[in-house]
């Protein structure tokens, strides 16, 4: 007596990974950035005070000579602290949780594309260190040189040490993130769902998208909207560059 044997449920070929897997490593990933960030927070608080003198540096050039960053709640120099150590250790870990991410997507990756993620991970720590250094040496003075011009004899700046912070780490954000277009655009072109003859061809599009994207990621200043989408201008073309030389690689066919 025979029976039909059922053809088993499909199964993850060799190599693959299961939904539950996926999120497994996901919650890995995260754990182990968190991980990082914690680490690098608490490296940070011992040089938060000075950290945070160097913060304050670009705005104390435009204040009136002897004016100081104030702050009104008890707590708020505390906050003040944690806060700098927090940003300061995240930026501390980029590398690992760069890296974290990369190897998230790692497996879908062959062997020879697998190597490049340290690669990977150092082109976009770099990438972040410079859009926070842009924003710190060059964005800090035009920014408060606009929002310091309107003060008078009637309105006096007195800027409050919390505010102040959110102002600035927010730039440092907004372009550590806006520096990582070319990387962004490199992997899309290696994926290929883009090429330079299209980013060409849509750069109209793109410059548009480029402007309002740096009014939403800045604060609402006309200055520091400019200087971001000037350098996104300058990053999206630079991307078409390296793109169109083959920089970015082409991934058509995957060998099994």
């Amino acid at each position: 007596m025979t029976t039909d044997s059922q053809p088993p449920e499909s199964a993850p070929a060799e190599g693959e990974m299961s939904l539950w897997a996926h999120l497994a490593e996901l919650r890995s990933r995260i754990l182990k950035s968190v991980l990082g960030v914690v680490v690098g927070c608490v490296l940070a608080w011992n040089v938060a005070e000075d950290i945070l003198d160097h913060l304050l540096r670009p705005v104390l050039k435009e204040l009136p000579a002897g004016q100081a960053i104030i702050f009104i709640g008890l707590e708020d120099a505390f906050l003040l602290t944690f806060k700098t150590s927090l940003w300061a250790g995240a930026l501390l870990a980029s590398p690992w949780w760069l890296y974290q991410i990369w190897a998230f997507v790692a497996p879908g990756l062959t062997k020879l594309e697998k190597k490049t993620v340290p690669r990977l991970t150092a082109l976009a720590t770099l990438l972040l260190v410079s859009g926070a250094a842009f924003a710190y040496y060059l964005a800090f003075p035009f920014t408060f040189k606009f929002f310091l011009a309107f003060s008078s004899e009637v309105l006096q700046p007195l800027p409050a040490a919390d505010r102040y912070l959110s102002l600035a780490m927010g730039l440092i954000l907004a372009f550590s993130l806006s520096f990582q277009l070319p990387l962004i655009l490199m992997f899309l072109s290696f994926l290929g769902v883009v090429k330079a003859e299209g980013l060409r061809r849509h750069r109209s599009y793109a410059i548009i998208a480029i402007f309002i994207l740096g009014a939403l990621l800045t604060p609402p200043d006309v200055v520091s909207q400019i200087v971001l989408a000037t350098v996104l201008i300058g990053l999206y073309e630079l991307s078409i560059v390296l793109i169109s030389r083959g920089l970015a690689g082409s991934k058509t066919v995957r060998p099994d």
